[in-house]
C-alpha cells in the first residue's frame, strides 16, 4: 500500500539535499542544471506507481535509432497537474523536455514536459502552465490539493530546516531510497495530491490519496490525548478550533525513516501542531505545520504552504499501488 513521491526542481539546489532529493530516492543521478529536447514519436508510457515511465523513439547522437526511457510523477500526481494520458498514445509525435542522466547518453532521464504536435504542453515534472480557474469553498470541509509550485516552496522550506548532525548523517545513508514506503506528516500533508476533510463535531478525517494507496487520518476533537496512547505510523490527534483555524496536534509517532523529510528520519519524540484556514478568497486553504523533534532537528520546523479547493478531483481508482519493482527500477541507471 506504500509508494514512492516526486521531486521538484526547486529542489536541486536546496542545502538539505546533499545529495539526495525529496523523493522516495535520490535525484542525484539527473544533472538538473541542464535541460535536454529530445524528439521523436512515442513508443510507450506505462503507467504506473511510484513513476510512471515514458519511451519515446529518437536517434542517438550517432544517428542510429534509439529508445530513450524519461521517469515521471505518480499517477495521482499526474491527475492533479492535469496529465493527459490519452494524449500520449503510441506512435505520437512528441517534444520532450528532460534533465539529462550523468552517466551520459543511453541511460534514464527525467521529464520535465512534454510537447504534442497541436502544440499542447503536457506537464510531468514541471508545473503545468495552464491557468486553472478555482471555485470557492464553504469551509474547510472539501477537496484539496496543493498545486506543484506549492510542493516546490514547501520543500524549499524544508531544506533550511533546523536538522542535527544525526538527521544529517542518517539522510546520506538514504534509508527511504528506492522502496515503496508511505510518510507520515509533514511529508504526507505537503505532497500535490488529492486529500479531503470531513468535519463532524466528535472528529475531523482527512483522506490522502498517494498515487492510489488512500491514507486516513483522524482528529479528535476537544479531546485529550490518552495516556499510554500506542505510537503509529500518522500518530494520535487531536483537534480544536480557534476561530475559523482548525489546529491539529499530533503525537506517538512511530520513528519513520523520512519522518522528518525525506531521507531525515524522526525519533519517538516527534511532535507535530498543524494549522488549517480558509484564505480570505475561500479558493485555497492555508496549511502551517511546526514540527520538533529531540533527536533529529535542533528547535521547531515550520512550514506554510497552500492547497487549491479541487472539487472537480476524485480519489482514484484502479491506478496500482506502489510496485517495488518498480520503485527500484531507477537503481539501474545511477551513474557508477
Amino acid at each position: 500500500m506504500h509508494r514512492l513521491t516526486a521531486t521538484t526542481p526547486v529542489l536541486a539546489a536546496a542545502a538539505l539535499l546533499s545529495g539526495s532529493a525529496f523523493a522516495h530516492h535520490s535525484m542525484s543521478m539527473f544533472d538538473m542544471s541542464k535541460v535536454e529536447v529530445i524528439e521523436g514519436k512515442v513508443a510507450k508510457l506505462e503507467w504506473t506507481n511510484p513513476h510512471m515511465y515514458l519511451i519515446v523513439e529518437t536517434k542517438g547522437p550517432d544517428g542510429k535509432p534509439a529508445l530513450v526511457e524519461g521517469e515521471g510523477v505518480g499517477i495521482t500526481q499526474a491527475l492533479v497537474d492535469g496529465l493527459d494520458r490519452e494524449a500520449l498514445k503510441p506512435g505520437t509525435h512528441v517534444v520532450m523536455r528532460a534533465n539529462p542522466n550523468r552517466g551520459g547518453w543511453g541511460k534514464q532521464v527525467r521529464i520535465m514536459d512534454v510537447t504534442t504536435e497541436d502544440g499542447e504542453i503536457h506537464p510531468f515534472y514541471a508545473a503545468n502552465t495552464r491557468t486553472r480557474v478555482l471555485t470557492p469553498a464553504e469551509s474547510l470541509e472539501g477537496h484539496w490539493a496543493p498545486a506543484r509550485a506549492a510542493l516546490g516552496a514547501a520543500f524549499g522550506a524544508m531544506a533550511r530546516w533546523p536538522v542535527t548532525p544525526e538527521g544529517r548523517a542518517a539522510q546520506a545513508g538514504l534509508a527511504a531510497d528506492g522502496i515503496c514506503s508511505a510518510e507520515p506528516t509533514p511529508v504526507l500533508s505537503i505532497l500535490d495530491e488529492l486529500r479531503t476533510i470531513e468535519i463532524g463535531d466528535d472528529e475531523v478525517v482527512m483522506q490522502f490519496d498517494n498515487t492510489g494507496d488512500h491514507v486516513t487520518r483522524t482528529i479528535h476533537m476537544d479531546a485529550a490525548h490518552p495516556a499510554g496512547v500506542q505510537p503509529s505510523l500518522h500518530g494520535h490527534s487531536i483537534g480544536r478550533w480557534e476561530g475559523d483555524t482548525l489546529v491539529i496536534d499530533t503525537i506517538a509517532f512511530e520513528p519513520d525513516p523520512s519522518g522528518i523529510a525525506i531521507n531525515v528520519p524522526s525519533s519517538p519524540g516527534k511532535h507535530t501542531v498543524e494549522r488549517l484556514t480558509l484564505t480570505e478568497d475561500r479558493l485555497r486553504l492555508r496549511y502551517e505545520t511546526t514540527v520538533e523533534d529531540p533527536v533529529y532537528l535542533t528547535g521547531p520546523a515550520t512550514l506554510t504552504q497552500q492547497w487549491d479547493h479541487r472539487p472537480d478531483l476524485e480519489f482514484s481508482q484502479n491506478t496500482g499501488a506502489c510496485d517495488p519493482e518498480v520503485a527500484a527500477r531507477y537503481r539501474a541507471h545511477v551513474p557508477k
